[in-house]
């Protein structure tokens, strides 16, 4: 029988059912927005670790750049990778064109990345370039023998000669113009006539070390730093098992007494300070020179690089004859990289 009212009471299972599909259209809702939620957050943290992960990227990418061009020297590498930080740089030279026969443009690029470990197929990548100018035979052939003391002489035992002993046949560039004997602070005095040639036969070039330093363009803070990386330090090669026309850096730190015999750029970071038994071909370069000098160099000699020379008055007693062949052999092996100002640039 029907109530008064005209309706019909609910059942519990309809009811129930109702309330059922309510619960879950309500979990539904919340487990959607927790996931969209979860979502948000995560892609956040991507994109904030990502962008942490591209700023120290583009970081090793300029700190790769700025340590290949402070540690060239010599011949350029193709491609030099560093492991930097939490990353590799990986840089690479390419020359431009040629300023002039000293100096030539290059363009070094050099990649940073940075991986993460929960993506190691997607390391975050970051490109810098910059422009430079390889300083390819950095030392001008200014004079034989170049000394920051006070007086140079000769006793008739020792030369500064400043004709070139090469010829065209001896190597491109050889039979070279012949340049200055000698070159010192106040004064240049020779035993006999002979001693000292060239065009002029000496020159007086004040201002000590520094105006030489100013001059020749050689980093000799850079040169003379023992974490600064050199071919052969203390030791000499084996010149018999390298070619003939390879002409290293060697270094020797402190003074420099013994009677060496090879070819190259020398270094002596103190005292040059060579007996009768020293033979050298190519280029000395020396923090000081001793008062009294012996042995023989085709090429040129550059000393007192330190400051003022300890002893005012240099008696040569070392024969010092220009070979240009060289001295353009081992002025390559001391070419290094100049960065242009303003021309660091990201290139991604």
């Amino acid at each position: 029988m029907r109530p008064a009212s005209g309706r019909v009471p609910a059942s519990p299972g309809r009811e129930s059912g109702f309330v059922l599909a309510v619960v879950v259209f309500m979990l539904f809702a919340i487990s959607v927005a927790a996931a969209t939620g979860y979502t948000l957050v995560s892609s956040e943290f991507a994109l904030s670790r990502h962008s942490g992960d591209g700023a120290e990227a583009l970081a090793v990418a300029r700190a790769g750049l700025e340590r290949y061009v402070a540690e060239s020297l010599g011949t350029l590498a193709d491609t030099t990778a560093y492991a930097l930080g939490g990353g590799i740089a990986t840089v690479t030279p390419r020359k431009l064109f040629e300023l002039d026969s000293l100096n030539e443009v290059w363009y070094v690029r050099s990649e940073g990345t940075v991986e993460d470990v929960r993506s190691p197929g997607a390391p975050a990548r970051r490109v810098v370039g910059a422009y430079a100018t390889y300083r390819r035979r950095p030392i001008p052939h200014y004079a034989s023998v170049i000394v920051s003391a006070e007086e140079l002489e000769t006793d008739g035992n020792g030369e500064a000669r400043g004709f070139d002993h090469d010829s065209a046949g001896d190597c491109p560039g050889g039979g070279a113009s012949t340049i200055i004997g000698a070159i010192a602070q106040d004064d240049v005095d020779e035993d006999n006539s002979s001693d000292i040639q060239g065009n002029p036969q000496w020159r007086i070039w004040p201002g000590g070390a520094s105006a030489i330093l100013d001059s020749i363009r050689v980093r000799w803070d850079i040169l003379t730093d023992p974490d600064f990386p050199v071919e052969f330090e203390n030791t000499l090669p084996n010149f018999s098992s390298i070619p003939s026309d390879s002409f290293p850096v060697v270094r020797y730190n402190g003074d420099m007494t013994s009677g060496l015999q090879g070819r190259g750029a020398l270094i002596v970071t103190e005292k040059f300070d060579p007996p009768s038994s020293f033979n050298w071909s190519g280029i000395v370069l020396a923090g000081e020179i001793d008062d009294r000098t012996s042995g023989y160099l085709d090429g040129i000699l550059i000393a007192g690089l330190n400051g003022p020379n300890p002893y005012d008055e240099v008696e040569l007693r070392t024969d010092v004859n220009y070979h240009s062949c060289d001295v353009y052999a081992a002025n390559e092996s001391l070419s290094y990289l100049e960065l242009m100002p303003n021309t660091i640039h990201e290139t991604n």
